[in-house]
């Protein structure tokens, strides 16, 4: 590696590093909120489940279960590598058309009726789509604290990166929607609009794999250099790290209840408020366009009362707004537009926060250890995730399909908020015995 002054990377370049988070959230985001819609739609929409309803989470949780060997593999490649274009960016490039092909493909099933076939479909799909998202992401991940080694720059481009991952996330959510017709029966614009989406993802993707030349702007630092531990060696230093642990645990639990949120939501338009899925930008509308104003605060909140606390304190709330007014909705509609623009606090959070976070653990790690594992660092938290997603996915799934999810019966979509709760609460607890001030102490030695 050159030593071409780290983080002195111009706006149009930090812009287009935090273009692929735009890109992998749009693609997570696509499937974790409308892959329920197509494959498992609420009763009484004119549209039957594509896969069987006793099958359905076995698909969604099996694929992580895979990927959850195949992160910590990539991760460590990209520790490892020695690639003339760059140890991260050669995994990006492999990654960024197959991950964009995929997510698209999910979307148009084999058969237009109930059948195995579906399922067999959908199982092959999300498998490659997760292996690919891990080749991609990971890798992308471990370049932040590698491009701005300092607390508060990488602070600053992790905020860049969170505002890009709401627009991906608002594209899918408030926007695409918006193009939908009112009846769909048979879902055939919801393909067509996940094909779009799918290509633009690819674009967003493929803007730091053109634009970030790793080899000229990432320096290594006198006695730091990459990792030469195996896999299995490195996972395990990584899992022995107590302020990543706490700071995994409470990070994963926070995604697992957004992911509660974010896939019910089609529920929560087509059930609780008895509107069709066009009007999905009613719920996550405010919830996203709150998210964007508040990213403004984010960086003078944290500086004053340090990223730990911002995250416990946006566990909390949205615990509480999830927890008590998602049951209320079917009787008081007219609480969705507080309650979920409220939640646009939590989430602006925990969207800027965390890779940030995570950055100063690989800072601190690298100084106790010598070596830079930011890759493995990344991906144990990624592989985490997607396993934490198949969760999320199937247990609102099944407690929908135990409890109930027509309008006559709304229960099963009721708790989907108490459920998304317990795990917000949880991620508080972890947050709380995160030791922050270590962290920073140990990366600005």
């Amino acid at each position: 590696m050159t030593s071409a002054a780290p983080g002195k990377l111009s706006v149009w370049q930090k812009l287009a590093y935090a273009g692929g988070q735009a890109g992998n959230v749009l693609t997570y985001q696509l499937i974790g909120t409308f892959i329920l819609p197509l494959y498992t739609p609420p009763a009484g929409q004119g549209f039957h489940n594509l896969v069987p309803a006793f099958v359905f989470g076995l698909v969604m949780f099996l694929p992580r279960a895979i990927d959850t060997f195949f992160d910590p593999y990539i991760a460590n490649r990209s520790d490892r590598s020695t690639h003339r274009l760059g140890r991260r960016r050669v995994f990006m490039l492999i990654g960024c058309l197959p991950l964009a092909l995929f997510t698209g493909a999910i979307f148009f099933p084999p058969l237009q009726r109930e059948s195995l076939w579906n399922a067999v479909f959908l199982f092959t799909t999300l498998t490659a789509y997760f292996c690919l998202f891990s080749t991609y992401v990971a890798p992308y991940l471990a370049l932040l604290p590698e491009l701005f080694p300092h607390k508060d720059e990488n602070t600053q481009v992790s905020t860049l990166q969170a505002g890009m991952a709401l627009g991906g996330a608002m594209l899918v959510s408030v926007v695409a929607p918006l193009f939908l017709p009112e009846h769909d029966p048979d879902r055939s614009a919801l393909k067509l609009m996940a094909g779009v989406l799918a290509a633009g993802a690819f674009v967003l993707l493929a803007l730091p794999v053109l634009f970030i030349d790793e080899r000229k702007l990432v320096a290594r630092k006198e006695g730091e250099a990459a990792s030469h531990l195996g896999p299995l060696a490195s996972l395990k230093q990584t899992m022995a790290d107590k302020a990543f642990l706490s700071y995994v645990m409470g990070s994963t639990l926070f995604f697992v209840g957004f992911t509660v949120v974010q896939t019910a939501a089609p529920n929560f338009v087509e059930v609780l408020l008895q509107k069709p899925l066009k009007d999905l930008s009613l719920v996550l509308g405010p919830l996203f366009g709150v998210a964007g104003l508040f990213f403004v605060a984010v960086s003078p909140l944290q500086k004053r009362f340090g990223k730990r606390r911002l995250m416990i304190a946006g566990a909390v709330l949205l615990a509480a707004l999830m927890g008590l007014g998602i049951p209320l909705l079917p009787s008081t509609p007219s609480l969705a537009l507080p309650l979920f623009a409220g939640a646009g606090v939590s989430i602006a959070v925990f969207l800027a926060l965390p890779n940030a976070m995570l950055a100063d653990i690989c800072a601190a790690n690298a100084k106790r250890t010598g070596q830079r594992r930011e890759g493995m660092f990344f991906g144990a938290q990624g592989f985490l995730q997607k396993v934490s997603l198949g969760a999320a996915v199937t247990s609102v799934s099944i407690v929908a399909e135990t409890f109930g999810k027509s309008i006559d019966n709304p229960l099963g979509v009721q708790l989907s908020g108490p459920l998304a709760a317990l795990f917000l609460l949880g991620s508080a607890f972890f947050f709380f015995r995160y030791p922050e001030q270590q962290v920073q102490a140990e990366a600005a030695s």
